[in-house]
């Protein structure tokens, strides 16, 4: 059952993780899904953007809670399990068991942006905190993250980061070629979490403050 955690808060945009992620290997496992993916939709326009939940509600339920009927993150909860892709990408899951620093994953799952797709400028939360993990997997040339301020982020497949998601982002893929993304959620702050977030924000010279929560933002 989830009591809390402790969250970065943070008004930075985005923090650089120093962890190692084996996307090659990813890559050759999320290519044999691709056929599985869900077309995700929101409340902002969105084309060729999909998803695939390693850890959700199910395999072919990727939305947030409030698609679902529940009254807020905590309660959606306890219904998070890994679901039958983690099993079908081994490489991928076994990094999340055994070298990501958390035992308790909220939705985690693979994100399929096409090519010439798009994802309109939006936030997720109102919370300025450093809670959602985006990793490439692939990301083409060219394609990049954009604030609405006008600051862009172009990450390399491999490179991990902490997202400020109540900042306005949006994405766009001028590329012929499909953008893959690992997204993590998590409910728990191990030790060995904090403590990745303190060493990659101090490479920066930012001192990231942590506040416990017995909500889920």
């Amino acid at each position: 059952m989830f009591e809390g955690r402790e969250y970065p808060i943070s008004d930075l945009k985005y923090l650089k993780l120093n962890i190692d992620f084996p996307h090659n290997e990813a890559l050759e496992e999320v290519l044999k899904l691709k056929d599985k993916f869900i077309e995700y939709r929101s409340t902002y326009k969105t084309k060729g953007w999909s998803s695939l939940p390693i850890v959700g509600k199910s395999s072919k339920e990727p939305y947030a809670w409030n698609v679902y009927g529940y009254k807020n993150a905590k309660e959606a909860a306890p219904d998070m399990r890994w679901t039958e892709i983690a099993d079908m990408c081994p490489v991928t899951t076994n990094w999340l068991k055994e070298t990501y620093p958390s035992n308790s994953y909220g939705r985690t799952r693979f994100m399929l942006l096409e090519g010439e797709g798009i994802i309109e400028p939006h936030t997720d939360t109102n919370h300025s905190v450093l809670g959602a993990i985006n990793i490439a997997i692939t990301n083409p040339k060219g394609c990049v993250w954009k604030w609405s301020d006008g600051e862009t982020l172009e990450i390399k497949p491999g490179e991990a980061y902490a997202m400020n998601l109540s900042y306005e982002h949006s994405v766009v893929n001028p590329t012929n070629e499909d953008r893959y993304h690992l997204i993590i959620h998590h409910y728990d702050s191990t030790d060995e979490y904090k403590e990745l977030i303190k060493k990659s924000s101090k490479d920066i010279n930012e001192n990231i403050q942590f506040l416990f929560s017995s909500e889920l933002f």
